[in-house]
This record gives C-alpha cells, sequence and structure tokens, in this order.
C-alpha cells in the first residue's frame, strides 16, 4: 500500500526537531574584548595579562589575530570542530579578506582543545 503525504513527512519532521533542539542546547558565548580570555579561571591574572599583551603586539607586528579562548566546559552536544566553528565564525576573528584569524578553544574539564582558522 503506498505511503499517504503525511505518513512521509512524520519521518523528516522528527529528524528537524531532533536538529533543532541540538542547536538550542548549544551556547555561543559572546565576543570577547581581548585576545587571552580564561573563563574557566585557571591562569593567574599576571600570566593572562601578560599573554593578552603579547597576542596583541603579534597582531600589531604581522595583523594576523590569534585569540585563546579557556572555558570549564564546552556548550554544546556537537562535535568540537563543528561547535568550535561555529562560534568562531560568529566571533568573526581575522580579517575576513585576508582570512587571518585562529582561536584556540580549551575546555578544562572536558579535557579538550581545538585550533580553529579562519
Amino acid at each position: 500500500m503506498p505511503k499517504r503525504g503525511g505518513e512521509r513527512a512524520l519521518p523528516i519532521l522528527l529528524i528537524a526537531l531532533v536538529a533543532i533542539n541540538a542547536h538550542a542546547a548549544e551556547v555561543i558565548p559572546p565576543k570577547p574584548d581581548r585576545y587571552f580570555n580564561d573563563y574557566a579561571g585557571v591562569v593567574p591574572k599576571a600570566a593572562a595579562d601578560r599573554f593578552n599583551e603579547q597576542l596583541a603586539q603579534f597582531e600589531r607586528e604581522t595583523s594576523d589575530q590569534v585569540v585563546v579562548a579557556v572555558f570549564p566546559k564546552m556548550q554544546s552536544d556537537s562535535d568540537i570542530a563543528d561547535y568550535t566553528q561555529r562560534v568562531a565564525q560568529a566571533w568573526g576573528v581575522g580579517q575576513k579578506e585576508r582570512r587571518n584569524g585562529v582561536v584556540l578553544f580549551v575546555f578544562t574539564q572536558d579535557r579538550k582543545m581545538f585550533i580553529q582558522v579562519g
């Protein structure tokens, strides 16, 4: 017996709801205003300030922008590469026409790191 239109739409609707729910649980943090950002509190403030200044100097000398973001946990159930790509894209690190930005993501509790280039 051939399937009716509504019976074919149900599996597609379920897949769409799962995909929407997966992204709904995801948190894209706001764009940081520093080069070195320790949201997990694992780096002493003096060291974080020094790293921030070194990364600022690197951008002044090369125009390449490097951002470091240390978080306690990844705020997504997605794959780390997919999630960090969405975050880096939302932040717009580097110069768009030169694609010269990079973000080092560290998730301390998850014991994960990822370098996302732009």
